[in-house]
C-alpha cells in the first residue's frame, strides 16, 4: 500500500546485502510478474505502488544493484515476445499480460527511472505495426504517461501523430475500427493539451507516489539526473550482440559474431583486417605509454581510436568511464596522450572541454593533474609543457572551466627552463589570441583575486606574474609597435599593478579605522 511504500522498499533494498545480486533481482522479477503481470485482468490501481517501490529500492541501491536496468530488459524482452506471438497467431486472446507489462514501463517513466526518448521509441515500435494489440498498449501510454510525454518532448509527440497519421492513410482501404478512431482522438486531445477526466485521475496519483519517492531520493542524496537510465530500445534489443554499456562493471569485449556461421566471420575479417591489426597496435602503443591498469589502457584506445571528438566523447560515455571516480584516469591519460604529440593537437582541447560539461568533477581533476606536472619540471621535455600549457590556453581562456589562480603553485622565483617555456607559451597564445582586452583583464584578474583563506597565495600568484611580464615577455620578439600581443601584455601588467595597489588602499584604510577606533 501507499502507506508502507517507503519502508517496504527499505526492507527491500536490506535483502541485497545479504544475498547475492542477481538471485534477488530475479525474485523480485518473479514476484512482481505473478503479482500484476500474469493476470488475467488489467492491474491499473495496483501497477503504480509495485512499480514505485522498486523505484524507491532503485534509488536506495544505485551502481551497485541496477535493478531498474534489469527489470526494463526482462519487460521489453516479454514484451517483445507477446507480440511476435500475437502476430502469428489468429486468435485474438483476452490475455492482459501485455498490457500490463506496459504499465509497468509507463509507471517506470513516470517515476524518473528511464528517459522520455526510450517511451517514444517504444511507441514508434507500436505504430510501426499497429495491430489491434498495438493499439491497445499505445492507448495505455497516452492514458498513463501521455501529458509527460508532452511536457519532456512536445516535437517528438508531434511527429508521433503524423506518423499515425500517415500509417492510417495507407491503410485507408481498410475500414477504420472504433479502438483506432479512439487512440487518434486521445492524441488530438493530447496534442490540443486537452485533458479527459479519467488522464487527470493517472496524473494525480502519479504526483502523490512521487513525493514517497522523493523523501527516498532526499534520503539517498540523488538527485534525478543520477538515477535516469538514458538508454534506447535498441540497445535492449540487441543485448545479446552488442552487450549492456549501461550497466557499470560489465566489461565487454564483443559478441558479434554467436550467431554468425564460420564462413561468414571468416569473410568479415577477410574484408576488414586492418580493424585487429589496428587494436593490437593500440594496445602495444598504450603499453609503451605506461598505461599500467585495464582501465587506463581502455580508455587510450578509445581516445586514440576515435574518428573526431564526438565519437570519442560517446564512446568515453557508453564505456562508463565519466563517472564513479574514473574520469581521474580520463584525464590523465588524456593529458599523457596530448603531451606525447610532435604538435600541439586542437583534438585534445576539444575532448577535454566536452569531457568538463558533462562531468564537473573533471574540472578539479584536470587542476590536480596540472599541480602534479607543475612538480615535475625537471623530467619533463620542451614538447610535452608546450603541448600542455595550449591545453591549459584552451580550459582556461577558451572554454573557461579553469582559473588562472591555478598558476599559484609554480614557484616563480627561480624558473626551470621548461617552466618559462611553459608560461610564456601559455601567456603568449592568451594575448596573441584574444581580440578582446576585457576577456583578458577579467581572466588575469579572476586569477589573483583575493579569496578568503588564501590571501598570501594570491598576493605571491600577483606579484609573480608581474615580475614574469616584465622580465620575460616584454622581451618576447613579438612584443612589437601596435600589436594585439603589446596590447594585451599592458592590459594584464596594468591589473597586476592596480590590484597591488588596491590592496595596499584597502590595507592603509583598515589600519587608519583601527587608529581611530
Amino acid at each position: 500500500s501507499k502507506d508502507t511504500m517507503i519502508s517496504v522498499a527499505q526492507s527491500l533494498a536490506q535483502i541485497y546485502e545479504n544475498y547475492p545480486t542477481s538471485d534477488v533481482n530475479e525474485y523480485m522479477w518473479k514476484n512482481i510478474s505473478s503479482a500484476v503481470i500474469d493476470t488475467p485482468v488489467l492491474m491499473e490501481p495496483i501497477i503504480p505502488v509495485y512499480v514505485a517501490s522498486l523505484t524507491g529500492v532503485h534509488l536506495q541501491t544505485g551502481d551497485t544493484v541496477q535493478l531498474g536496468g534489469y527489470l526494463i530488459e526482462q519487460i521489453i524482452t516479454k514484451l517483445w515476445k507477446i507480440r511476435k506471438d500475437d502476430k502469428n497467431s489468429e486468435e485474438q486472446e483476452g490475455n492482459k499480460e501485455a498490457s500490463n507489462l506496459v504499465l509497468c514501463m509507463c509507471y517506470l517513466y513516470n517515476f524518473g527511472l528511464i528517459h522520455s526518448v526510450f517511451m517514444f521509441d517504444i511507441v514508434r515500435s507500436f505504430i510501426d505495426s499497429l495491430s489491434e494489440l498495438d493499439i491497445e498498449l499505445l492507448l495505455l501510454v497516452l492514458s498513463h504517461s501521455g501529458y509527460s510525454l508532452r511536457s519532456d518532448d512536445p516535437l517528438a509527440l508531434k511527429e508521433i501523430v503524423l506518423a499515425v497519421e500517415k500509417k492510417q492513410d495507407t491503410r485507408s482501404q481498410i475500414p477504420m475500427s472504433s479502438r483506432t478512431e479512439f487512440m487518434l482522438a486521445c492524441m488530438t486531445d493530447l496534442k490540443n493539451n486537452k485533458r479527459r477526466k479519467k488522464d487527470t485521475v493517472f496524473s494525480e496519483r502519479t504526483v502523490k507516489l512521487r513525493k514517497f519517492l522523493g523523501q527516498i531520493k532526499s534520503d539517498t542524496f540523488r538527485s534525478s539526473d543520477s538515477t535516469c537510465l538514458r538508454i534506447r530500445l535498441h540497445d535492449i534489443l540487441t543485448v545479446e550482440t552488442k552487450g549492456r554499456w549501461w550497466k557499470v562493471g560489465a566489461s565487454w569485449i564483443g559478441n558479434q559474431f554467436k550467431h554468425v556461421s564460420d564462413d561468414e566471420r571468416n569473410s568479415k575479417e577477410s574484408i576488414n583486417p586492418k580493424a585487429s591489426q589496428n587494436e593490437d597496435e593500440l594496445l602495444k602503443l598504450a603499453t609503451k605509454c605506461r598505461m599500467n591498469t585495464d582501465s587506463r589502457r581502455s580508455i587510450f584506445c578509445i581516445i586514440m581510436g576515435s574518428t573526431d571528438c564526438d565519437d570519442a566523447f560517446e564512446k568515453l560515455v557508453r564505456a562508463g568511464m565519466l563517472k564513479n571516480r574514473c574520469e581521474r584516469d580520463c584525464v590523465r591519460v588524456l593529458m599523457e596522450c596530448c603531451s606525447s604529440e610532435k604538435n600541439h593537437n586542437p583534438f585534445y582541447s576539444f575532448l577535454a572541454s566536452r569531457l568538463c560539461d558533462y562531468q564537473p568533477q573533471c574540472k578539479f581533476s584536470f587542476q590536480l593533474a596540472f599541480w602534479d606536472f607543475f612538480k615535475q619540471w625537471d623530467n619533463t621535455t620542451h614538447r610535452k609543457s608546450a603541448n600542455l600549457a595550449k591545453l591549459l590556453y584552451h580550459l582556461v581562456a577558451v572554454h573557461q572551466s579553469l582559473k588562472m589562480s591555478m598558476l599559484k603553485t609554480i614557484d616563480m622565483s627561480n624558473l626551470e627552463e621548461t617552466a618559462t617555456i611553459f608560461l610564456t607559451i601559455l601567456f603568449s597564445s592568451l594575448f596573441e589570441l584574444t581580440d578582446d582586452q576585457d576577456k583578458v583583464r577579467q581572466l588575469i584578474k579572476h586569477g589573483i583575486s583575493r579569496s578568503q583563506g588564501s590571501e598570501g597565495e594570491e598576493d605571491r600568484l600577483r606579484e609573480n606574474l608581474s615580475v614574469f611580464f616584465l622580465q620575460t615577455l616584454k622581451s618576447s620578439p613579438k612584443n612589437k609597435k601596435k600589436s594585439l600581443f603589446r596590447s594585451n601584455l599592458k592590459v594584464a601588467i596594468k591589473v597586476c599593478e592596480t590590484s597591488n595597489l588596491e590592496d595596499t588602499m584597502l590595507v592603509n584604510k583598515q589600519q587608519d579605522l583601527e587608529n581611530l577606533a
